[in-house]
């Protein structure tokens, strides 16, 4: 199988479980619950192919599956995906009840719609799910070429782009095969992202610790005309981190870094970008297995962290300096909630401007959230 195809079936699957378990239940003569969780994978695997994939043809779909399952599972589970796969091609598909809920339809969470509704109202509530379920663009953000080299390059290689604010957008290609890559001539950048860079308005010349700096995008970006200082907690996450930099904004110094504990003097940078762990929300259109992985109870959770990351980065801006706090989630909790709570416990901080919030299906991007504060004392 080609590395897209895999790709491809791997996302279908995950942006439309909850339609293709409607689909597969009352195929299955034991309860669902008691299916393991392999084989509702093979079974949605197969059946994908079947209903979402035009270019395989459905008995291949289900040879395909079943070997897999008799590699894998052994006779007895490849017995049952073969049924209920053949019956799934006999029968068709059957329509969603006109009253299946939203989580249904869109293959969401059901607790993450709630609260989503509660938030946003059921009409914007699906269209954000709606836009969770297209496979977005990738977005470049020149670098070290500019934005003409790019288009000059690109449109040479005969590769089909966009142009955006920040950059380019392209589908359907590797980001290593793109011209421009091994150059370090761009970053992958989603325009939401570029956004929150804008937003921040950190001037030329400042000194800046971009202190949750993985994978190293926004870094690159703040090089240009600035001295950045780029820290990471996550150890498994620094190499990305140093792999971005390197190849895109080789000036940028990279260190091991926990931001609760910075390992910095009091009041060392005039400006500090935070963009911490988060729910990421936002982000599901990206990552569409995100959703089925994240529990509610995980969004408290993070936002503790996020607290104590905030205490913690806000002791290395000098008076006058900006903190930047920055999510790509769409939960109160981690976002103006988070910096509301970080400013009544604070006085020395107060934003400057008011926050940036970037709602997915408006903006045709990621979600993103920032907030602006300066040191005032």
């Amino acid at each position: 199988m080609d590395r897209g195809l895999a790709h491809e079936l791997a996302a279908g699957v995950l942006r439309n479980r909850s339609r293709l378990d409607a689909a597969l239940v009352p195929l299955v003569t034991a309860p669902w619950m008691r299916v393991g969780d392999d084989t509702k994978d093979l079974l949605r695997l197969g059946a994908w192919q079947v209903i979402g994939l035009d270019r395989v043809p459905e008995y291949a779909a289900v040879n395909d599956t079943v070997e897999v399952a008799k590699q894998t599972a052994g006779t007895k589970v490849s017995g049952l995906v073969n049924a209920v796969l053949r019956r799934l091609v006999r029968e068709g598909v059957p329509p969603l009840p006109s009253d299946a809920d939203l989580a249904t339809r869109f293959s969401h969470p059901s607790w993450l719609v709630a609260r989503w509704v509660a938030q946003y109202g059921p009409a914007d509530t699906a269209r954000l799910l709606e836009h969770n379920n297209r496979a977005p663009a990738v977005h470049v953000r020149p670098t070290r070429w500019t934005h003409q080299q790019l288009v000059t390059a690109f449109a040479e290689a005969d590769i089909p782009f966009d142009e955006t604010d920040y950059g380019l957008a392209v589908r359907g290609r590797r980001v290593t095969d793109l011209p421009g890559f091994a150059e370090g001539g761009f970053i992958v950048q989603d325009p939401a992202q570029g956004s929150v860079v804008a937003f921040a308005a950190i001037p030329e010349g400042t000194l800046i610790w971009d202190a949750c700096a993985a994978p190293g995008g926004k870094a690159a970006a703040l090089a240009a005309g600035r001295r950045v200082v780029a820290g990471e907690r996550a150890r498994a996450r620094l190499p990305r981190l140093v792999g971005t930099v390197r190849r895109a904004a080789p000036a940028v110094a990279v260190l091991a870094a926990d931001a609760t504990r910075p390992p910095f003097g009091l009041g060392q940078f005039d400006a500090v970008l935070l963009d911490v762990p988060c729910s990421a929300t936002g982000t599901l259109a990206k990552h569409p297995d995100a959703r089925w992985r994240l529990e509610e109870r995980d969004i408290g959770r993070l936002a503790e962290r996020q607290a104590g990351l905030l205490r913690g980065a806000a002791e290395t801006v000098r008076e006058g300096g900006l903190l930047v706090y920055i999510t790509c989630s769409l939960e109160p909790e981690e976002n103006g909630m988070q910096v509301n709570d970080f400013l009544g416990q604070d006085p020395r901080f107060c934003r400057t401007v008011d926050d940036l919030v970037v709602f997915p299906p408006d903006a045709g991007t990621d979600g993103a959230y920032a907030a602006r504060m300066e040191r005032v004392a």
